[in-house]
């Protein structure tokens, strides 16, 4: 009897065992089954604005995060280097931008060999300027793609491909050419009489001291006009002339909303001279309000963007973008704008440009970056597309809307006749010849020769009004002691417009 007890007591406590170990694995597969492996996505309301604010500039994340010193020169050949080093810190800010680095990006590096027979070496060393160190590096080459993993956006580097024959001009009469191409279609130019070689917007057109509106005879929107420079020549606006276009630009735009509130998407394109495929020489670039959406490539981007906020606790893809980029040296800033030199470009030279709105300091910075490609590289034909928030004024770009962004590309020798556009670049990825790490650079001193140059120029205004003209003397503030005009930049105007858009 007590051995019956016994086995029953057993029995039961076995029995419970059980049923819990039954309860537990039921409650564990009812866990797995119900429990999201994809990160929540984050509610509308928490999803961030863009700014250009970042933690810290370039030399710290150099020195702490890359373990660089700042005379160590970076390149995107050695990129991939760069990345494996940052991997291994463990520093928080460095690691946080390490994971939004490759979240979004992915770089591999990979080699080609070529044998150059002997009768083909003189010949490739003509190409390379005799260059022996360079003749090795063709004989082993390599390449860098870097991809988008969110944009899907992909770039193949490989410098050397830019010492190809017909890419890299040897003649030092690029300017020549172009300035008596300039001249030359001068004489015929309908932009310089647009009054009456031009049509007009149904609102009429928007005229200041150096620039004017016509309406685009053969439109691609139902908004399309022409933003022309009064001057004829492409090469030497000057700072005080582009601001002044800039401006007349966002006054056109805010006609066409208070004209008809459905076009709120305003676009700026201009290609510069023949060779980026302008119709004509004359300064002139497009201008658009669409009533739906941005266009497509600018969407796909705007929507990439509220997704990836979406998917990273609401942080801004834009914010994260000029992080990267800060990070590795690839930034440089005036104001609340910011230049970088664009990891995967489309082109040679580009350059993204962005501010939470179309402020004076964006305008300055394309500006600067438009004057680092002509006088110090003297690449004079350029394309750039610009992107602003929707027009709907005293309000702030939204969590889902784009900050003001433009791009702006190289499109080679101003006086070559070869395409700069391939089947590459128009179906598979874009083939880039030029480092972006040697691309800051150049708009880096452009843009402080521009704010040495500004400033030279407003303490000369500011001594003219202190000082009593002579008897005889000139007494236009706005000339210099040679009768020349002294540039000022406009800024009321365009502060005007962006207050507005605030």
């Amino acid at each position: 009897m007590a051995g019956y007890r016994q086995n029953k007591k057993i029995f039961l406590i076995a029995a419970c065992v059980f049923g819990l170990a039954i309860f537990g694995w039921i409650k564990l597969l009812l866990t797995i089954n119900t429990y999201d492996l994809i990160p929540k996505p984050v509610a509308i309301s928490e999803l961030k604005t863009f700014s250009s604010w970042v933690n810290h500039n370039h030399l710290w994340y150099k020195k702490t995060c890359l373990g660089l010193t700042a005379d160590d020169n970076l390149s995107v050949g050695k990129l991939e280097d760069i990345i494996a080093r940052w991997s291994t810190v463990v520093q928080k800010d460095c690691r946080e931008v390490y994971e939004k680095f490759t979240d979004i990006y992915n770089v591999n590096r990979r080699s080609g060999q070529v044998i150059i027979p002997d009768t083909f070496q003189t010949k490739v060393l003509k190409w390379l300027n005799n260059d022996d160190e360079l003749f090795k590096e063709v004989k082993l080459q390599f390449i860098t793609s870097i991809f988008n993993t969110y944009t899907h956006e992909s770039s193949i580097f490989n410098p050397l491909r830019s010492k190809r024959p017909g890419v890299t001009s040897m003649d030092e009469s690029v300017r020549d050419d172009v300035e008596e191409m300039v001249k030359k279609a001068e004489k015929d130019c309908d932009f310089c009489a647009y009054q009456y070689k031009t049509a007009e917007d149904t609102f009429g057109r928007i005229e200041s001291e150096f620039s004017a509106t016509a309406s685009n005879t053969f439109k691609y929107d139902g908004y399309h006009a022409l933003i022309i420079l009064k001057s004829h020549s492409p090469l030497d606006f000057n700072e005080n002339q582009f601001m002044d276009m800039m401006d007349t630009t966002m006054k056109w735009f805010m006609k066409v909303y208070e004209t008809d509130k459905n076009y709120k998407y305003p676009h700026l394109m201009w290609d510069n001279l023949p060779k980026a495929s302008a119709s004509q020489i004359h300064p002139h670039a497009q201008a658009s309000v669409g009533p739906v959406r941005h266009y497509g490539l600018m969407e796909h981007i705007r929507l990439t963007g509220l997704d990836y906020a979406k998917q990273h606790s609401g942080n801004s893809y834009f914010n994260d973008l000029l992080q990267i980029h800060t990070a590795l040296g690839l930034t440089t800033t005036l104001g609340n704008a910011t230049a970088m030199a664009y990891l995967t470009p489309k082109k040679d030279y580009e350059v993204i440009i962005m501010s939470k709105t179309a402020s004076i300091e964006f305008f300055r910075l394309l500006y600067y970056t438009i004057k680092a490609l002509m006088d110090d590289l003297e690449l004079f034909a350029w394309s750039f597309a610009m992107f602003l928030p929707k027009l709907e004024p005293y309000v702030t770009p939204d969590y889902d809307d784009i900050p003001a962004i433009v791009r702006i590309i190289s499109r080679g020798q101003a006086n070559s006749h070869r395409s700069d556009i391939s089947a590459m670049e128009l179906f598979a990825a874009s083939n880039v010849n030029i480092d972006p790490f040697s691309v800051i650079d150049h708009v880096e001193r452009s843009v402080s020769k521009g704010i040495k140059d500004l400033e030279e120029l407003n303490r000369r205004e500011d001594e003219k009004l202190v000082e009593q003209p002579k008897e005889g003397e000139n007494k236009d503030n706005n000339q210099s002691e040679d009768g020349e005009a002294v540039p000022k930049v406009k800024v009321s105007k365009v502060k005007e417009n962006e207050e507005k858009q605030q």
